[in-house]
């Protein structure tokens, strides 16, 4: 079995409790019971003055498995051992490589001190799960940072780098050069200190007055997040002052089951695993990808310049191919437009644009099209001339629109085409479709699924001949506001509803249209209800006939493209937290309507049979 801790200690008195639990030393049980047993050995052991937690390969520990977070924890859970760290008679020094986000860095805040790597960045990111910190972070870090660096570091949950870390507060110092040497030097300076409990320190809870106005403002602000777990981080952070430290780590303990058993939270943890999921084609299981490192685009407008962008942002080599002069001077006109923008806003480094600028080549001969490994038609086009100027072993891509389906007809080498289908600009677009034709070779697949992680892409692979997932799903949802509409719903009450539930995408075209006849009032729960019910009803019919791998691969479509909101977990996920009798019968009471759209897809029978729901069909 695999040593997931090891203790080693040097001449110097100093322990090093080093774990190795890869690719991201997550805390699993495990990991908590070598480190505990760790830690009472070096805290026993009189020769050791100072204890030294570090991780080996990449990065500090995680945090927790999400998967965990289902069930109960096995002792020791993370808080006992945090608190176990931090009653050690001895000095504890955590010594952070990588990333510290979530219950690796209430790990870090546990130990006495705290020294970072160059380059290493920490955080609490629970909020992104629907969770609070529940291994002593809310308690902790405000008495250390005080309350309104501690609620914008939890409620925000982006990670902070070293050295904002250390002006904040949050580490006592970065690494001047490498890490365990400077770990180790460290170490030497608070040899034979008393511990320096966080427990114990008042300095940012000290001003009872600034700590509640702060309180109050965060509050202010978090009244209309939808998620819970917003609420409780601020309630948690307040109970640092107004409690004392056990009582408060209880208070937070309890707000975090509650969070924990949230449909929110449930929804949240969905979509981060079929997000890290996303990635597991089977079909290209075992082959290799082929390199790309030059991409030619053929097409113009809109589409052209788009996927330029997309892929000079992944580090590409891009040359471009306009049917005339005039598109090749628009296209470069639009592509520096997009990069100056963002410049203007921000979001790119000046230095960034010029260097990806100087990847394309506006102006490269048809040659370029043969030495590429990548070609794009941006839009769809002739891909059976495009195919005739490709080199051997090249991959075609045909980018098509939402519902539009991908024409492989008359291609010599068809295994070596794919779709590409975003909805709406592919360079703004999360989502990339990667519709697959047949006899798509598993490599091409290997190629597609590495490529769609470069250009930091959600990529949702569907046979090519469906058209995709989320025109098929979209059009669910908006052949129910028609027929709402018309039986007299009025378009505004319908876009009340849908913003309510949290969507961020209007089916604006139809809604734009006059109301039918008044037949009778649709309150919003009833809007949402008919909405929601024909998305999972198309969503299951995909999964029934193989157009979606997984209902996952459904929910990721509906919240990257069609601003399905995020909490919700998608329309299958929304549909197992209602319940699918429930849904059923929602169904089969609609069919009375319009039995052809309505009719309940056999899935839904077959899963309530078994006792399953969608999320059984993840894998």
């Amino acid at each position: 079995m695999r040593q997931l801790v090891r203790l080693e200690n040097d001449a110097d008195g100093i322990a090093r409790i080093i774990m190795d639990n890869p690719p991201v030393n997550a805390l699993s049980h495990l990991l908590r019971i070598g480190i505990a047993a760790a830690l009472e050995k070096a805290a026993a052991d009189p020769a050791v003055k100072v204890i030294l937690l570090t991780a080996a390969g990449r990065t500090f520990p995680a945090g927790l498995s999400v998967s965990e977070l289902e069930h109960a924890p096995k002792d020791p859970s993370l808080s006992e051992l945090c608190d176990r760290i931090e009653m050690c008679a001895k000095p504890v020094i955590a010594a952070i490589n990588g990333t510290a986000l979530g219950g690796g860095y209430e790990l870090a805040l546990a130990a006495h001190y705290r020294i970072a790597a160059q380059g290493a960045h920490v955080g609490l990111p629970e909020i992104s799960l629907g969770l609070l910190p529940g291994a002593g972070g809310t308690q902790r870090l405000p008495r250390l940072v005080g309350p309104k660096v501690a609620l914008e570091m939890m409620l925000v949950g982006r990670p902070v780098a070293a050295e904002e870390a250390a002006r904040l507060g949050l580490i006592d110092r970065v690494a001047a050069g490498d890490l365990l040497p400077a770990a180790q030097a460290f170490a030497q300076e608070v040899a034979g200190a008393a511990p320096r409990r966080s427990r114990d320190q008042r300095t940012g809870i000290a001003d009872a007055a600034g700590y509640q106005a702060t309180i109050r403002q965060f509050r202010s602000k978090a009244a209309q997040n939808p998620i819970p777990a917003a609420g409780r981080i601020i309630d948690a952070v307040e109970a640092a002052q107004l409690l004392p430290f056990e009582a408060g780590l209880a208070f937070e303990a309890a707000a975090f089951e509650d969070c924990v058993k949230d449909p929110s939270a449930r929804a949240l943890r969905h979509v981060f695993m079929a997000e890290r999921n996303n990635g597991t084609v089977p079909e290209a299981e075992g082959a290799k990808p082929r390199g790309i490192v030059r991409v030619a685009i053929i097409g113009t407008g809109p589409s052209m310049t788009s996927w330029a962008v997309c892929c000079l942002d992944g580090g590409l080599q891009v040359s471009l191919h306009t049917p005339g002069a005039a598109e090749r001077v628009a296209a470069e006109a639009q592509i520096a437009e997009i990069y100056d923008q963002a410049v203007a806003k921000g979001r790119l480094a000046d230095g960034l644009r010029g260097e990806r600028i100087a990847r394309l080549a506006a102006d490269a001969g048809r040659e370029a099209i043969g030495q590429a490994d990548l070609v794009i038609l941006a839009p769809a086009g002739d891909a059976v001339a495009a195919e005739a100027e490709m080199r051997p072993g090249a991959v075609l891509a045909l980018a098509v629109g939402p519902g539009q389906t991908p024409d492989f007809t008359g291609l010599r080498r068809p295994g070596d085409a794919l779709g590409f289908q975003a909805q709406g600009a592919a360079h703004t677009s999360r989502l990339v479709e990667v519709l697959t034709g047949a006899d798509a070779a598993p490599d091409v697949l290997a190629t597609a699924t590495r490529l769609m992680a470069r250009l930091g892409k959600i990529g949702v692979f569907s046979p090519a001949e469906e058209g995709g997932i989320g025109g098929a799903i979209w059009g669910g949802m908006i052949w129910a506001v028609e027929e709402m509409m018309a039986k007299g719903a009025a378009p505004a009450v319908i876009e009340k509803a849908l913003r309510g539930y949290g969507f961020t995408l209007m089916p604006g075209d139809v809604l734009s249209g006059p109301a039918g006849t008044w037949t009778r009032d649709f309150s919003e729960a009833e809007i949402c209800q008919r909405c929601l019910a024909a998305m999972a009803n198309v969503g299951a019919l995909l999964v029934q006939a193989g157009a979606a791998r997984r209902p996952a691969d459904v929910d990721l479509v509906a919240i990257h493209g069609y601003g399905f909101p995020r909490w919700r977990g998608g329309p299958m996920m929304a549909a197992d937290l209602t319940g699918l009798m429930t849904v059923m019968q929602t169904l089969k009471v609609l069919a009375g309507e319009d039995p052809d759209f309505w009719a309940p897809a056999g899935l839904f029978a077959d899963l309530i049979k078994n006792g399953r729901k969608f999320a059984d069909l993840n894998g």
